[in-house]
């Protein structure tokens, strides 16, 4: 036992698999100082040492590594790093600094603790929530996809709802024995106070593990109104995966910000090089894009927009792995680690296995109550019953049933949008405030702004109008979606960028040609008069917002009927599964700016 080790009580906790042996250590130990560029003796070094319940092993030596912030030069610096392994009962607590376990050692001996075990051990009935970690369980690329809430206690301070498909990611909780923070989905697990000694990091390791063990202990009631872990066995009957996306702001976070950073490298021309940020970049926009996923015998085949398949997904008992992916700009990219100078680590592997290993994906299905992400599937209770949620966004107009374009034809002189067009819909009837203005083309905010300043609250509505078929299609709501969610930032009409908007408003309506006798002042007055009702309502305090998507694409009873047949244990087409998803993303983006978003459809 070494007197000089002091570190944070902060460990991993695993289950064990199989006997951990003597040897086993051993050959850990002697792998980890072969990894390391001139390892120096040992400082400490133990191998399953009894002590109380539990033994520990531990092993700390200095080494060299690039100095971090020269670039290519081969300057190195001397640290230190340590290991300390603590076993008891069928759970190992490993601590770490500047050190890691090998691969090999991790798929012998260690298993995941479980979500569900870290939760009943850590956020248990009297923890207080102080901050907390969410992700979202949409494959969305334009919902937003994580964020952090922190306050005294959150249960307080916020409305506890899984409606917006959050995952919790990690927490701090603040309990009668202490301020603890957690990580479920790799059991790693701390507690704020000063420094300890191995002694006391042994004790406290092995008082975590009874913790674990404890599976009577009750999990709070506010962190089990978001999506709960369930055993993959879910995936049953009729229930399919659907879509997958690639993690990769993940992968970027695994880059920059996680305790020991990797970094992307190639091989050119016999020698190992960093991935340039040109390459880097456009292979982040091809990775982000959500693949369908189609049954292909055991394994689920991956397809891309061409139908192309770029890799496969198997199912098993306790995760879901990704085999065979592979994308052109892909193909040659390995990952190793960045502590150690470029294309000189042995664990160097390719980017797919990587993605796999780390879990950096996730799997959408039929039931559209299941996500599985971060190495776990989820279940969103929210949406047990019909979809009730979703349908309140949904508002039936019967006039879209009776529209032919989404804007009409144009002449010199007209002085109406085209009757049977979607616009001509939204100034007739679906757009009811006092002020309209047609904002299409040019720095379009949206095709038309909806003001009403002389009602409480007031009101300010974004209007962006579509032409369709009648169906159930994801794609008809890519561009509209798009483009609502880009300008969410301007709903609150800036001032700062009011002049020229006005400026622009004032000009006559131009669209195919020809400078029409359509105002964009549609309704409302004059400008200065629109103006001083767009000031009223901006800088309202009580001022509510809203996003309405307004297309003939969609009927709300088909919707409703495909909700039925999910709730009555049928299968729906893998294409309302991405409707679905792509308009939770909008409308939990446009909550997450303090807005309502809607769709205006067919009856």
């Amino acid at each position: 036992m070494s007197d000089e080790l002091f570190a944070a009580r902060s460990a991993h906790f695993y289950r064990r698999r199989g006997r951990m042996t003597l040897d086993a250590i051993r050959t850990l130990f002697v792998e980890i100082r072969r990894n390391a560029v001139k390892p120096s003796p040992s400082v400490l070094h133990a191998e399953r040492v009894p002590l109380g319940a539990a033994r520990y092993s531990a092993i700390c030596f200095a080494y060299d590594r690039p100095v971090p912030f020269l670039f290519e030069t081969g300057r190195t610096e001397r640290v230190y790093g340590f290991l300390l392994l603590v076993e008891q009962g069928d759970a190992i607590a490993v601590f770490r600094s500047g050190l890691d376990l090998t691969s090999r050692f991790q798929r012998a001996h260690l298993d995941p603790m479980g979500r569900p075990t870290v939760e009943r051990a850590i956020a248990r009935h009297d923890a207080v929530f102080e901050k907390l970690s969410l992700r979202n369980m949409t494959t969305s690329r334009l919902a937003l996809r994580s964020k952090t809430l922190e306050a005294r206690d959150l249960q307080n301070a916020i409305t506890a709802s899984s409606a917006g498909r959050y995952v919790p990611q990690g927490y701090r909780v603040r309990r009668p024995d202490g301020s603890y923070s957690a990580t479920p989905s790799t059991g790693r697990i701390s507690v704020r106070s000063p420094r300890a000694g191995c002694e006391e990091l042994v004790a406290w390791a092995g008082d975590i593990i009874d913790l674990l063990a404890d599976d009577t202990a009750e999990a709070s009631a506010f962190i089990r109104n978001f999506a709960r872990s369930v055993d993959l066995s879910r995936i049953e009957g009729d229930v399919r995966p659907t879509f997958l996306s690639i993690d990769t702001m993940g992968l970027a976070d695994a880059m920059h910000d996680a305790d020991e950073a990797v970094r992307l490298v190639q091989e050119v021309a016999g020698v190992w090089q960093e991935l340039p940020a040109d390459r880097f970049d456009d292979m982040i926009e091809d990775l982000d894009r959500p693949l369908a996923v189609v049954a292909s015998g055991k394994d689920f085949s991956l397809r891309d927009d061409g139908d192309d398949e770029v890799g496969t997904i198997r199912i098993g008992r306790s995760r879901i792995a990704l085999r065979g992916f592979e994308r052109p700009l892909t193909s040659s990219v390995f990952v190793e680690s960045a502590a150690v100078e470029i294309g000189t680590d042995p664990d160097r592997v390719a980017l797919a296995r990587f993605l796999d290993a780390e879990d950096l994906f996730t799997v959408l299905f039929s039931d559209l109550t299941l996500a599985y992400l971060d190495g776990s599937l989820f279940l969103d209770e929210a949406l047990v019953g019909g979809g009730a949620l979703f349908m309140r966004h949904l508002i039936a107009e019967p006039a879209l049933a009776a529209t032919t374009s989404e804007k009409g034809d144009f002449a010199a002189g007209q002085t109406e949008f085209a009757q049977g067009s979607v616009f001509r819909a939204v100034v007739d009837g679906i757009a009811q405030e006092e002020v309209l203005i047609c904002d299409d083309l040019g720095d379009e905010w949206a095709d038309f702004i909806g003001v009403a300043a002389d009602v409480r609250p007031s009101l300010i509505s974004f209007y962006h109008a579509k032409h369709g078929d009648r169906s159930l299609s994801a794609s008809a709501f890519h561009d509209s979606v798009g483009q609502a969610v880009k300008n969410l930032g301007r709903l609150g009409l800036p001032a700062a960028a009011m002049p020229s908007k006005h400026a622009g408003w004032s000009e006559p309506y131009r669209n195919a040609g020809a400078v029409t006798s359509i105002s964009r002042y549609v309704r409302g007055g004059n400008r200065a008069r629109i103006e001083a009702r767009i000031e009223d309502a901006s800088n309202a305090p009580d001022v509510v917002r809203r996003v309405l998507i307004v297309t003939s694409s969609l009927s709300r009873a088909d919707v409703r009927d495909a909700f039925a047949s999910i709730e009555a244990g049928e299968s729906v087409r893998p294409n309302f599964v991405q409707l679905y998803w792509i308009l939770m993303g909008f409308f939990s983006a446009c909550a997450e700016m303090g807005a309502i978003g809607f769709v205006v459809c067919r009856p």
